[in-house]
């Protein structure tokens, strides 16, 4: 069991870092803008799964052998990256109207791939979860804990960028705007892509 003082210090210190805008906040916020609100957070159900994938990764260890393979990382960076910049093209030219909803396993693959794409989050992970571990009690449930209690945030945080987005596309609905948000949304995956291809991957 984790104590209460300590849940609460991780709790502020992953509020802290996810709330900043990344990647999947560009994406989360690009789908919302272009497709609305569900089809956003079918992208978060996307980029939650795949942290959830990569923190069990660093629970069970797995991360430490990823650290050592340095070509694991590239592979996934890359094509995670090569995904995000087709995707950005596809809705870069879109025409204004008419343009065809993604389905709904598109939008979470979409969100899949753009967390896949920065498997230096299982680094990170294995360096900060256990800041808050006891090391005098059983060290893998309260690894599990914490792990649960990041998800948990991001998954609010990223639906409220999500509602943000979804907002936003009520007011660009109009044919005079389709293009703008296509542009927009667009340029925003792009950023995606190039804020993760331009990270260190050492």
């Amino acid at each position: 069991m984790i104590e209460g003082a300590t849940l609460l210090s991780f709790i502020a210190a992953s509020v802290a870092l996810i709330i900043m805008p990344g990647p999947n906040v560009a994406v989360i916020l690009a789908t919302g803008a272009a497709h609305g609100t569900r089809s956003a957070l079918l992208v978060v159900a996307g980029t939650t799964l795949a942290q959830a994938a990569q923190i069990a990764l660093v629970v069970v260890g797995l991360g430490v052998l990823l650290s050592i393979w340095g070509w694991a990382f590239t592979v996934l960076k890359w094509a995670g990256v090569a995904y995000l910049v087709w995707m950005a093209f596809k809705i870069w030219t879109a025409p204004p109207s008419g343009e065809a909803k993604p389905l709904d396993g598109q939008l979470f693959m979409h969100g899949a791939a753009t967390a896949l794409a920065n498997p230096k989050t299982m680094v990170f992970h294995a360096a900060f979860l256990p800041v808050f571990v006891d090391p005098t009690r059983a060290t893998t449930p309260q690894l599990f804990t914490l792990a649960g209690v990041f998800l948990l945030v991001a998954l609010v945080l990223d639906s409220a960028y999500a509602v943000m987005g979804g907002g936003l596309s009520r007011y660009l609905r109009k044919a005079r705007f389709q293009r703008l948000v296509n542009k927009m949304s667009g340029g925003l995956i792009f950023l995606a892509a190039s804020w993760l291809a331009l990270r260190r991957s050492h």
